[in-house]
């Protein structure tokens, strides 16, 4: 055979092989396969990803409400591991942070940005869509679209869209991640873990229709699974008759006076239903304004988008020594009788933090590892929040 048929036949190999994993792709309902690569080579910073997918777009507010800024030094130390402290530029390095920033009394009061990003940014907020979502839900209570907490989710989702074993699952037990529906959380950007064929479908319907296992009997106990805000939000979508971006759009982004158009990824622009669980697209500024809404009772654009009560819910203490509590779609860190402080967290290192008791919000969006430093990251924001508001 000469070189010229042998590399033809090479070719045409590859070819096969190329069409074979074409196929296999669509069956799948994964993305094209050059945005596979790009994920697992992580060619695209991890914040940035949200440029992979197809998007709902949420317009900016007609009223857009920009943040009063009076800028400050942050001169302190910052708890850090093994006893140590750190300042604030070098736990910013530590923990790859691109954005930063600290908003006291409705003023913004420190910005950072890093990389070449600036106040304009967009940035994925990860599982900090999580807490939009609950927001939401809150939203949809106090506008009387939505019944109540106790309500069964077969209620208002058909055989055909859930298994008949989840029709009796509680909308409060998805909001508190109680409902044992089967969709392991293991990370790690392999295909076979559940969550990434979750996090990566171009058919969200399809695959919660495939969906049947119970890990646990319904409200039993606390398991964290990014699939209860994924049937949480279809839910929203049912009770409300909009899409989740629409929704959104309307019920906080307007009143909250967001400054910047968003978007919400979704599975695909066929299907375009959002990735409720992981995919809001904006900047640091309009992320810190969904914290300032819980400053503020629930009021937002002379608006009460959810109840005062809805607000304090997530500030009640806990007791659970050094480990993070969930309630009500935010995170609590220990030690927060006195704060009352809680926070959304996203993998990779997103937070909305928030501590009733300095009237603080503070917004990290970086490129940090899975699940790292939450806990020390929550404690130091706490030390910054102090600071800030001179109870330091």
């Amino acid at each position: 055979m000469t070189r010229k048929s042998r590399l033809l036949a090479c070719a045409a190999v590859a070819l096969l092989l190329l069409g074979g994993a074409e196929i296999a792709r669509r069956a799948a309902n994964l993305p094209s396969l050059p945005v596979l690569v790009n994920l697992q080579l992580d060619l695209t910073p991890r914040s940035q990803t949200y440029k992979l997918y197809d998007a709902n777009p949420i317009r900016r507010s007609s009223h857009p409400a920009p943040l009063p800024t009076t800028l400050h030094p942050l001169d302190l130390a910052l708890p850090w591991k093994d006893g140590g402290t750190l300042d604030v530029a070098a736990f910013l390095k530590a923990t790859h942070t691109h954005a930063f920033l600290v908003v006291q009394d409705g003023k913004v009061v420190f910005e950072h940005y890093t990389d070449g990003y600036d106040a304009a940014s967009r940035f994925t907020s990860f599982s900090v869509a999580k807490s939009f979502v609950a927001t939401l839900t809150g939203a949809a209570l106090a506008e009387g679209k939505l019944a109540s907490l106790q309500e069964p989710i077969g209620n208002y989702l058909s055989g055909e869209e859930i298994a008949p074993a989840y029709g009796n699952i509680t909308v409060g037990q998805l909001l508190d991640m109680r409902s044992g529906i089967d969709v392991d959380e293991r990370y790690g950007g392999s295909l076979t873990s559940p969550v990434v064929r979750m996090y990566l479908s171009t058919d969200l319907g399809k695959f919660l229709a495939g969906l049947s296992g119970l890990r646990f009997a319904p409200g039993s106990r606390f398991e964290y699974r990014s699939v209860d805000t994924l049937v949480l939000s279809r839910v929203l979508v049912r009770t409300t008759g909009q899409s989740l971006s629409s929704y959104a759009q309307q019920t906080l982004w307007e009143p909250l006076g967001m400054e910047q158009d968003a978007t919400w990824s979704t599975d695909s622009q066929a299907h375009g239903v959002e990735k409720a669980f992981c995919c809001i697209n904006t900047t640091a500024r309009d992320f810190a304004k969904l914290g300032l809404l819980y400053l503020n009772q629930g009021r937002a654009g002379g608006k009460q988008v959810v109840s005062a009560a809805w607000t304090d819910e997530p500030r009640q203490p806990v007791n659970r020594g050094n480990a993070l509590d969930y309630r009500d779609g935010w995170w609590i860190p220990p030690g927060n009788e006195t704060d009352r402080d809680f926070s959304a967290i996203g993998v990779f290192g997103q937070y909305v933090y928030i501590n009733p008791a300095t009237r603080t919000v503070i917004v990290k969006l970086s490129d940090h590892g899975v699940e790292q430093d939450e806990v020390l990251t929550l404690l130091a924001m706490r030390k910054v929040a102090h600071f800030v508001s001179g109870k330091d």
